[in-house]
């Protein structure tokens, strides 16, 4: 039974998600309601505040789920002290493949600004913390080159979601992890 219940949940939580992210296409974030949300969802209202307390709170939720996931690539290419860009860039294209539309609703809509800001500064302080591992130049050329790097990755996956750029996810993922290779070379 609990596991029923647990894909249930589950089940739930990302119907929410893409209601959202659906009504994301059509208004503003602050003019969405939970009403809007249940209504698109087909859910009640119990179902959705059983998972969230308000609308804000699911942006909050979609914003952890993709921090987490930096932070975990982040960490993995700490662990095997590897100054290679392919582990934190497979590892985002992972995440957004496992529900490209979604993804693609959001990054296309008004509220992936604040998303994506949230994802870069983790980057930034990263890789700011880390400098001594990952550089060989001046502290300044460092922070112009990770600063340049992590603003062009974030329009080039929103262009990309707005089908703005001619490629697969796999060579969208090469041409940046070889792109950023020659920057902080």
């Amino acid at each position: 039974m609990a596991k029923a219940e647990y894909k249930s949940a589950i089940r739930s939580r990302k119907l929410i998600c893409m209601a959202l992210a659906d009504l994301l296409q059509e208004k503003p974030l602050d003019k969405i309601t939970v009403t809007d949300i249940v209504n698109r969802a087909d859910i009640n209202r119990g179902t959705f505040y059983a998972h969230y307390m308000d609308v804000p709170d699911v942006v909050n939720h979609l914003v952890d789920t993709a921090c987490s996931t930096i932070q975990e690539a982040l960490q993995e290419q700490l662990s095997i002290k590897a100054n290679d860009p392919a582990i934190l860039l497979r590892h985002l294209q992972i995440l957004l493949e496992n529900d490209l539309e979604f993804y693609r609703k959001v990054l296309t809509s008004n509220v992936s600004i604040p998303i994506l800001e949230k994802l870069r500064n983790i980057y930034l302080d990263y890789m700011t913390a880390h400098e001594k591992e990952f550089s060989t130049t001046t502290h300044e050329q460092y922070l112009f080159m990770i600063l340049f790097s992590s603003g062009g990755i974030i329009n080039m996956y929103r262009d990309w979601f707005a089908g703005k750029m001619p490629f697969t996810f796999d060579e969208l993922t090469e041409k940046a992890t070889q792109t950023i290779r020659t920057i902080l070379a």
